[in-house]
């Protein structure tokens, strides 16, 4: 920091209760530790129950608080008592992160209808039924809140054997200006953020299943101009910022934390 310049204060999140679905596994769970760190009170909220409270024990263990829940978001009783549940354990929920998700890698001819609708449930069914029971929630305890969208690159430009999932990511986005034109009066903010390549298990898995693993993350990083696959933890650093007051201007907007993917 140069002499005479203002410090830069890191968003903080005390004394809010946030849910991170998909929080058991890479952005997920980077996003629930680091929103822990900054003050929240972390719901952590995944269809693997055992990776939730794994990800819960971490954020206890430094001295956080937070919960887990087994949750699938694709079906609305679940949704609706992951957000009633947190609120008995930790308090209003004013915060969440709709980031479970699934990726299905498939040429069109060949993606099958239940491909199509795994994707479409899960996806996008999912962060309308966490937009859905939020807002309702935020009305009946006269709260704001704000709410954090998963999209991807796939949602802004095409990519090779994924139809089903970049419409669910497509309607991710969409869905997110929606919800923020719809409730900005009530002081409920709706924005995402589309992560390009970023390690994760599914990314692992992907390298390798390829012939030259190492090459083929070499291919992978120069389709980002910086270079390099990103980090859970820099998408949990945008996605923490848009649930702090830092961002209260700002919604309807998607953020792509995507090493310049789309700029190009």
């Amino acid at each position: 920091m140069r002499q005479g310049q203002p410090s830069v204060q890191t968003p903080q999140l005390d004394g809010r209760t946030v849910i991170v679905t998909g929080g058991g596994s890479g952005i997920g769970a980077a996003t629930a530790r680091l929103a822990a760190r900054r003050g929240a009170a972390v719901g952590v909220a995944d269809i693997d129950r055992a990776s939730a409270e794994e990800v819960r024990d971490e954020i206890v263990a430094a001295g956080g608080t937070a919960a887990a829940l087994s949750v699938d978001v694709s079906q609305e009783a679940d949704v609706a008592r992951m957000i009633a549940e947190t609120a008995e354990a930790l308090g209003p929920v004013t915060g969440l992160v709709n980031n479970a998700g699934v990726i299905v890698t498939r040429a069109l001819v060949d993606t099958t209808v239940e491909d199509w609708d795994r994707c479409l449930q899960v996806n996008a069914r999912g962060a309308f039924l966490g937009c859905k029971h939020l807002v309702r929630h935020a009305r009946e305890h006269g709260l704001g809140a704000a709410i954090v969208n998963t999209g991807s690159i796939s949602a802004l430009a095409g990519q090779d054997g994924q139809a089903a999932y970049a419409a669910s990511k497509g309607a991710i986005v969409q869905l997110t200006r929606q919800i923020a034109g719809e409730h900005a009066a009530e002081g409920i903010r709706c924005n995402s953020v589309g992560p390009g390549s970023v390690r994760s298990a599914v990314l692992d898995s992907f390298l390798g299943s390829q012939e030259d693993p190492a090459a083929a993350e070499q291919t992978l990083a120069a389709t980002h101009p910086v270079g390099r696959i990103g980090d859970p933890e820099e998408v949990a650093a945008a996605m923490c910022f848009l649930l702090a007051d830092e961002a209260s201007f700002i919604t309807g907007a998607n953020l792509q934390v995507d090493g310049g993917y789309t700029a190009v």
